[in-house]
């Protein structure tokens, strides 16, 4: 009984400490431990999640940069939310009549600005879908659509509806509520979207339809904004490609050429005569991020057929003046023609720059008989020869790519499986966000119950502490005296006795002149160990692996700190391109993210302006400036007033300077020689 309350308290504490571990880092982690260890939901939980996250590796993606080509539809309307029927846009099939429509798809169009991707630029939080007569009357409901901008995984994501059973339409018409304000805040509200597709089997009936919308006025950007764009085979997720391993073709490049006028071309040879209604082509990759989407792809080009090859045989079926797709396939209808040989000639060659070579560069070429793609694997030659090149990331221009079934990235696959895919990545990544949302309460949970558990054992202990018998306190007691003796006489007998020696060594150094052996002893010992501190120093260096350029990494920095504040980001040309060693990025980096939480905690900004120049001789600057509330003068001198700053550009041997008065804002500057 003498023992029981000591065990007690001793099994609580041990308890405490098991879940929460020394050390801030440990200590913050613990609720998520004890979830864990007890909770059967927060297992299942992972199980799902190790189950379903692989699965993303098979399915397309959606990209992040500019894939080019058209941005789509585009209207802006002073009412975001009309009292009627909504801001109504409508496409009829370009085939005219009704068809079967099976699938519908929607691409929400995107825009790069100043702050980032928009990669739902003026999508409707509300919306329907129906589809429609001749006449414009609905035929059925395919879909409503509530809070579209609020989905916390859609980022670019395409809307598809599966149709069951299929319905019989002219055309199909969106009606959209609640639009959001343009990007700049002066464009009034926004409707975009950059493709639809209505699928019946594996024929998009949208391409190339009549489009037809009720009020606003298109913004004024023709060439990124047309009515006809919304239905031209064009989108922002690039090429209809799924992941494969091991995949290192990425396409066939001409030989460069002095002028865009000099002709290049493909000869295919389809193995048998085909009746041949349509070739696709498709774009190869930008073979560096500077150059621009759609590299290669030409200006001009010419179709010929021939059945022997022979040189009075050839007939020209197609000929046509192409826009730069970016990274989107296109489509070349042609009159049903009898061939077993064509040829695909650029009559005017890609060449986006003056002093850089003309090319003619694709990464696939189909020919299309009654939807079957006869030239898979067929024998593919050309005038410049068929070398293989060495492109970036150790993959391969070859004469093998454009026939092989496969993009630069992937393997091809019709539109309609694409899309479908697409919209599984959507519904797993939503899955693992509901999962991780899951886990989190549960986590909470746990933590709240185990700090309401832990109270009451508090307050359950001090009640028995308080209530212990005059017994248990008495021979408590005699146990702690009789503990304070044993240590006294420890104390006495070996530290004491190892202080005599210390002191008897200290004697005979004193006695003696000169080096001694003990002081060597010292010295090797300190030698060592300030040895041993030079090792753990070292190995405590810092490494890093950039994979984007640094002022681009500022960017995306001060897009996520500065989400919360209006602030835009600027750099000139030159100063995009500017890479710094690996520990001057480190130190530009931190001193980066100083500087935007000094105005987040202190500032009490609303607006951030950040400036990235490189002048001529190669000197990068760097200019945050805030509207926040200044630096009194008296501060601004003082060394502790922004050390962390200064230290900074000590380490990168910049120049740096603080501009601030109160009530108008702060200015630093920081600027790095020889970048």
């Amino acid at each position: 009984m003498a023992t029981f309350p000591f065990l007690r308290r001793a099994t609580w504490l041990c308890a405490v400490i098991a879940c929460v571990p020394a050390g801030p880092a440990a200590a913050a982690d613990w609720d998520e431990r004890l979830a864990r260890a007890f909770s059967n939901r927060l297992k299942e939980i992972d199980r799902e999640l190790a189950e379903i996250t692989p699965r993303l590796d098979a399915l397309p993606g959606i990209p992040v940069d500019d894939q080019g080509g058209t941005g789509g539809f585009a209207a802006t309307h002073q009412d975001p939310s009309p009292a009627d029927a909504g801001h109504a846009v409508e496409v009829f099939w370009q085939c005219g009549g009704t068809h079967v429509v099976d699938l519908i798809a929607l691409v929400p169009a995107r825009r790069y600005d100043a702050r980032g991707l928009d990669a739902h630029y003026g999508l409707p939080d509300e919306f329907t879908v129906d589809l429609i007569d001749a006449d414009g009357g609905s035929v059925a409901r395919v879909a409503r659509e509530r809070d579209a901008r609020g989905h916390p995984v859609r980022r670019g994501h395409p809307f598809v509806f599966h149709i069951d059973p299929p319905v019989e339409a002219a055309g199909m018409r969106l009606a959209a509520r609640h639009l959001p304000v343009g990007g700049d805040g002066d464009e009034g509200h926004v409707h975009a979207w950059a493709e639809w597709f209505a699928f019946s089997e594996t024929r998009n009936l949208a391409y190339g339809g009549e489009v037809r919308a009720t009020g606003g006025s298109q913004p004024a950007a023709p060439w990124q904004w047309n009515p006809d764009f919304l239905v031209d085979g064009q989108t922002p997720l690039g090429l209809p490609e799924v992941p494969v391993e091991d995949h290192r073709n990425v396409g066939w490049l001409s030989h460069g050429r002095a002028r865009a006028d000099e002709a290049a071309s493909l000869t295919l040879d389809l193995g048998a005569v085909h009746r041949i209604d349509g070739i696709r082509l498709l774009p190869a990759r930008r073979p560096t991020s500077d150059l621009p989407s759609g590299f290669g792809f030409p200006e001009r080009i010419e179709i010929a057929v021939s059945g022997t090859a022979a040189a009075d045989d050839w007939r020209v079926v197609a000929e046509k003046t192409l826009g730069n797709p970016g990274h989107n396939p296109v489509w070349l209808p042609i009159d049903a023609a009898d061939a077993r040989h064509v040829r695909v000639t650029a009559v005017e060659l890609w060449k986006a720059f003056e002093t850089y070579p003309a090319f003619f560069a694709l990464s696939e070429v189909e020919i299309y008989s009654g939807g079957e793609n006869v030239a898979l694997g067929r024998a593919v030659r050309s005038a410049d020869g068929m070398p293989n090149l060495i492109a970036p990331g150790g993959r391969y221009w070859s004469s093998a790519a454009l026939i092989d079934g496969h993009g630069p990235d992937g393997r091809l696959v019709p539109e309609r499986e694409w899309l479908a895919r697409l919209d599984e990545r959507l519904a797993i990544e939503t899955r693992i966000h509901e999962l991780h949302a899951e886990a989190a309460t549960v986590i909470r949970d746990w933590r709240n119950g185990s700090l309401v558990l832990f109270a009451l054992l508090g307050v359950a202990g001090a009640v028995a502490v308080v209530a212990l018998p005059i017994r248990y306190r008495i021979q408590s007691r005699r146990q702690l005296l009789a503990v304070r003796e044993r240590i006294a006489g420890d104390l006495h007998d070996e530290v004491g006795s190892n202080l005599g020696s210390i002191q008897m060594f200290a004697d005979l150094a004193e006695g003696r002149a000169g080096p001694s052996e003990e002081l060597r002893r010292i010295q090797r010992i300190a030698a060592e160990t300030v040895s041993a501190v030079r090792d753990i120093v070292w190995l405590l260096r810092p490494g890093g692996n950039h994979r984007i350029g640094t002022v681009e990494h500022l960017r995306e920095t001060a897009s996520i700190m500065l989400e919360s504040l209006d602030w835009e980001f600027n750099a000139d040309e030159a100063a995009w391109s500017a890479e710094l060693p690996e520990d001057a990025n480190r130190h530009l980096f931190l001193y980066f993210r100083e500087a935007l939480h000094n105005i987040l905690r202190h500032a009490r900004a609303s607006g951030v302006a950040i400036r990235v120049t490189r002048s001529a001789d190669r000197r990068l600057t760097l200019e945050i400036r805030d509207d926040g509330r200044g630096i009194p003068a008296e501060k601004t001198d003082r060394p502790a007033t922004l050390r962390a700053l200064r230290q900074r550009a000590a380490a990168l041997g910049a120049d740096f300077d603080v501009r601030s008065n109160p009530g108008e804002g702060t200015t630093l500057t920081l600027s790095i020689p020889r970048v």
